[in-house]
């Protein structure tokens, strides 16, 4: 049986260029398309960025080589498999996501009956940290010698993308009419940066598996942090839920464009103004909605990296200024008093199945 063709999420495209743009009312426009798709979506779609498609092209064509190196090389910087500990390479069934499920028999439950997402993951942080007081673990990437000019491109990589978080930041303290636009972006501590990324590889697969519902490329989750980026190739498989129509809708691939949406803590800063949407990845649209009889009987590979801005921990997420109305989206278990660093560790201390509490870790698209 074809499965019911299901239309893709009308996320807008929004032009950086116009939500910096020096004339008022071309700026006003686009920052008013920015709030009401965050307040609809959470997701938009960010043309003509900060970050050249040269850099990118160079990200994706990084990832691929090292995805793509033997796991024996891989496991030279390979995860441990401690919640406290989340740097390095990650292979296929190393942890699980999952969303609001916080006992760990339900999670151990999970991890001995749920489908293997089949997908490898890269966890990096600040590329500068020394694991300092009041710094990031250090990262846990391949010898210079085994993997040359990674480590250089990383640190472009961070600073590009650390820049453009903080420039979207300030386009939505200019929506909440701050007269400090930086509010936000001063949450965070460049020189002690706890913003993380996840370069993220998905297998080939059968398609069946996916097309059913019985498993995912990446389950269901909402992302922990703040505001993430997403880049993501041209294979699709990026879904969003569709709160009124209670549905995922495909996320489709648009060519110069990265993906930005609101986590957690954005949600929550906002009370609730702006969605932490739940999402994950399954098969492309034309695979998942299309003829059963077609020749296509496995997905390609598929590469995705993500970056998300995070403030220090020690900062306490509550409504800020201008968010005193109470908004729609209230879907997440916050208890009172909550820092970034409690949050973090409320969601992610059982994903590996030893109950460490946890440093930055998402769950990435």
């Amino acid at each position: 049986m074809t499965k019911e063709y299901v239309e893709p999420a009308n996320i807008p495209v929004i032009d950086f260029r116009a939500l910096t743009s020096e004339d008022p009312q071309e700026r006003k426009d686009a920052l008013n398309k920015l709030d009401e798709a965050f307040q609809t979506y959470g997701f938009i779609y960010l043309s003509n960025h900060s970050i050249g498609q040269k850099l990118v092209d160079e990200a994706f064509s990084w990832s691929r080589r090292f995805f793509h190196l033997p796991n024996e090389v891989k496991e030279l910087c390979k995860h441990n498999t401690v919640a406290a500990d989340h740097r390095g390479w990650a292979a296929v069934g190393t942890g699980i996501v999952s969303q609001d499920v916080w006992d760990k028999n339900e999670i151990e439950k999970m991890r001995k009956t749920a489908p293997i997402e089949q997908k490898e993951i890269l966890e990096m942080g600040n590329p500068r940290s020394k694991g300092g007081p009041g710094e990031s673990i250090v990262n846990r990437l391949l010898p210079e010698d085994v993997f040359p000019g990674f480590r250089d491109f990383i640190e472009r990589w961070w600073d590009a993308c650390f820049q453009q978080q903080l420039q979207v930041l300030r386009a939505l303290c200019e929506i909440l009419e701050y007269t400090d636009l930086d509010y936000l972006g001063k949450q965070q501590d460049p020189s002690r940066s706890r913003n993380h990324m996840s370069w993220l590889y998905y297998l080939s697969q059968p398609v069946a598996p996916l097309r059913s519902g019985e498993s995912n490329r990446l389950n269901t989750h909402t992302d922990f942090t703040q505001l993430t980026l997403l880049f993501q190739d041209m294979v699709g498989g990026l879904e969003v839920h569709d709160y009124n129509a209670g549905i995922f809708r495909p996320v489709l691939p648009k060519p110069g464009t990265m993906i930005v949406h609101v986590g957690d803590m954005l949600e929550k800063q906002s009370n609730g103004k702006w969605k932490s949407a739940l999402h994950h990845v399954s098969a492309p649209s034309h695979l998942k909605y299309g003829d059963e009889k077609t020749s296509e009987d496995t997905v390609v590979e598929r590469f995705s990296m993500s970056f998300y801005g995070t403030p220090q921990h020690d900062v306490m997420i509550q409504p800020i200024p201008g968010c005193e109305t109470m908004g729609k989206w209230h879907t997440l278990e916050w208890e009172p008093n909550m820092t970034a660093g409690a949050w973090i560790q409320k969601r992610v201390a059982l994903e590996y199945g030893d109950g460490q509490q946890a440093p930055p870790v998402v769950a990435a698209a």
